[in-house]
């Protein structure tokens, strides 16, 4: 049987580990790495995803640009299976002020949206063909949806990743607009690949409302409270891996009506200095 590897980043827990459960389960030539940050915890998952010896975990931390790319040397070292898919699945709202990666990063934005960039950006040419990468990106990215949070505000890469310390600062504002990045990128990746002629095909997937994830840890007790009674009717990660996996091993993807109105965004965002200078 001819094996291939899929890397689920966030695995460890909530949509990322039931992806990696049904993806092990759907077809026995699938090699799944957890690219976790909690090890042990990974290998939590794994024990709960069954089919220990088609799994690997390796550490990554995508609030560090260098464990991000430890994580792929380690990777190319590793004999695993051809890389046939990159599920970006990892993410985080940080709402109570402000907090850095490593490298002085905006949280938000830089596990969100920069680690994840650096990731394909650094196994890109490791992709066997045909290869997907899913970007799991958030219906709260479009102003036209009435999601409850605020609209996402796009300024430039630069301000995003270097802002400033303001304990006013709203950080769901800061999520749903690491959102927003997520799709310019998979727009523009799309592009760059064209659009699948190279073999590489790239969708985002907005999961809808994800009671469990963790995303709310950061909120006050009321907050999560709220978050709890929002969430009550949406449907759980078991039943959210479905579309994931359907991208990742092979299906079709959905566009967002958000290419229209800001596709030009990323093309800057692609050549701002300060994105470069940290990758």
């Amino acid at each position: 049987m001819n094996m291939r590897t899929a890397i689920i980043t966030g695995a460890s827990a909530g949509l990322g580990r039931e992806c990696a459960r049904a993806l092990l389960a759907s077809d026995p030539s699938w090699h799944v790495v957890f690219a976790v940050r909690d090890v042990a915890r990974g290998v939590q998952a794994v024990e709960q995803a069954g089919h220990p010896a088609r799994c690997t975990v390796l550490e990554m931390d995508l609030a560090s640009l260098a464990s991000v790319r430890t994580f792929a040397a380690n990777f190319r070292s590793s004999g695993l299976p051809p890389l046939h898919a990159i599920v970006c699945n990892a993410g985080l709202q940080v709402v109570s002020g402000t907090e850095r990666t490593a490298e002085g990063v905006e949280m938000t934005f830089g596990v969100n949206h920069l680690g994840h960039f650096a990731l394909v950006s650094d196994l890109l040419a490791d992709l066997a063909r045909p290869a997907r990468i899913v970007v799991v990106s958030s219906g709260t990215h479009d102003p036209a949806k009435f999601t409850g949070m605020p609209s996402p505000q796009y300024s430039s890469a630069e301000e995003l990743a270097l802002a400033v310390e303001d304990e006013s600062a709203d950080g769901r504002r800061r999520y749903t607009t690491s959102k927003l990045c997520n799709i310019l990128y998979t727009y523009e990746l799309d592009r760059r690949l064209g659009h699948g002629a190279q073999g590489v095909t790239i969708n985002a997937f907005d999961p809808g409302l994800m009671p469990g994830s963790g995303l709310a840890r950061d909120y006050s007790a009321i907050g999560r409270c709220m978050a709890l009674r929002v969430s009550a009717p949406a449907r759980p990660a078991e039943r959210q891996q479905h579309p994931v996996l359907r991208r990742a091993s092979g299906g079709t993807g959905a566009r967002s009506p958000v290419r229209r109105r800001h596709r030009h965004l990323f093309r800057r965002e692609s050549a701002d200095p300060v994105v470069h200078r940290l990758l």
